[in-house]
């Protein structure tokens, strides 16, 4: 992963170098991973309560919140899978505007990930992963590789930001 790189083509292009076969694996199960978002369990994590032990404000805070929380999920997913139709190897390119929803999708994947895999702060702690032995390691990796990948592109936003 070290010749992954994030560079400004131009003020309005951003474009995504050297992307090893296994990131662009995980980049091309973003789909299948941000569809389970909506899965129960998995759900509540993006649409949490406001106070849990408040019943009522909770009900008002998810009647206000969650529509324009699932349609900025939704738009991020729809403009991120839009970019990848240009994914050329190890290269793909896109509009600077779509910065922010990459960054919501790749947190959002990770996320999905972790609570589908019951990951914990041990779990990301650990460096003896074997994806062909079991689920969990290979969603670690993911985890981690799609990091790598939001990192880069959150230090690149705040360079140019």
């Amino acid at each position: 992963m070290t010749g992954l790189r994030i560079t400004a083509v131009d003020e309005k292009t951003i474009e995504i170098t050297g992307i090893a076969p296994v990131l662009s694996h995980c980049i091309f199960q973003l789909p299948e991973i941000l569809r389970r978002r909506e899965s129960p369990g998995i759900r509540d994590r993006f649409y949490q309560a406001a106070q849990p032990e408040d019943a009522k404000v909770s009900a008002e805070w998810r009647e206000i919140s969650t529509p324009e929380l699932h349609h900025l999920y939704a738009s991020a997913e729809e403009t991120v899978l839009r970019d990848l139709t240009g994914l050329a190897e190890d290269t793909v390119r896109f509009p600077a505007v779509h910065l922010p929803a990459w960054l919501t999708a790749l947190n959002q994947a990770r996320l999905v990930l972790g609570e589908l895999h019951r990951v914990t702060e041990a779990d990301m702690e650990r460096i003896d992963l074997d994806p062909g032995a079991a689920a969990k390691d290979g969603a670690l990796l993911q985890i981690h590789l799609l990091g790598v990948l939001l990192q880069l592109l959150v230090d690149h936003a705040q360079a140019t930001g």
